[in-house]
C-alpha cells in the first residue's frame, strides 16, 4: 500500500502557518498564515490548575484535497516535552485539539493514529481529540478509514503557560513553537 506525503511548515513568534502546500497529487490549505496570540497577561487566564495557565484559544482551519479519493492522515510533527505534550517556549506548551472532520462534505468522527502505513486507530474514534507530537488524526468509521477527496477539520490552538514563565518575567518574552503537519495519504 504506498504511502503518499506532503509537508507544511509552521513556525513564528506565536505560530506561523504556511497557508497553501502543492504535493504531486494533494494540497493542504490553512485558514490563516499566521497566529499570533499577542501579549499574554495574568488577566488572560482562562483557567488555571497546578502551575499551568491556560489562555486564550484561536482556531485554524484545515483543508486537504486530493484529485483521487485517498485515505487522508495529517501527521503533527513539533518539538516536545513530556508525554509528547508541544513545547511553546521554553517552559509552556500548546495544547492542539482536532474537531468537526468532514471527508466530502459529510461529518465522521476522529481517530488519533501513530500508525503511519495502516493508519489504524490508537484510541476509540469521538469527535475529538488532542494531538501529540508524532500523532495523527484521521476520519474513521465503523472501525474503517474514511477515504475521499477532500477532508476539513478544525485544530483549536490553546496555549497553556507555565506559573514561571507567566508571573516570572517583568520584560517582553517571544513565545515559539514550530510545528510540522504532514499529510500521509493511501489508496
Amino acid at each position: 500500500m504506498p504511502v503518499k506525503i506532503v509537508n507544511s511548515v509552521l513556525i513564528g513568534v506565536a505560530l506561523l502557518f504556511s497557508s497553501y502546500v502543492v504535493a504531486e497529487e494533494c494540497q493542504i490549505a490553512l485558514s490563516q498564515p499566521n497566529v499570533s496570540f499577542g501579549r499574554f497577561k495574568q488577566d488572560d487566564i482562562v483557567a488555571s490548575r497546578k502551575n499551568w495557565n491556560r489562555m486564550p484559544a484561536k482556531e485554524v482551519a484545515v483543508t486537504v484535497f486530493c484529485p483521487q479519493p485517498k485515505v487522508m492522515a495529517l501527521f503533527l510533527q513539533s518539538a516536545s516535552g513530556s508525554n509528547g505534550g508541544i513545547l511553546f517556549g521554553q517552559k509552556s506548551r500548546l495544547v492542539l485539539a482536532a474537531s468537526n472532520v468532514t471527508v466530502d462534505g459529510h461529518p465522521y468522527n476522529l481517530a488519533r493514529t501513530t500508525d503511519r502505513v495502516a493508519f489504524s486507530a490508537s484510541e476509540t474514534p469521538k469527535e475529538k481529540a488532542v494531538l501529540r507530537n508524532n500523532e495523527g488524526i484521521l476520519a474513521y468509521q465503523n472501525g474503517l478509514p474514511v477515504r475521499g477527496k477532500q477532508m476539513s477539520v478544525t485544530i483549536k490552538i490553546m496555549p497553556v503557560i507555565n506559573d514561571d514563565q507567566l508571573r516570572g518575567i517583568s520584560d517582553n518574552t517571544d513565545l515559539e513553537s514550530a510545528l510540522a503537519w504532514e499529510l500521509l495519504t493511501t489508496e
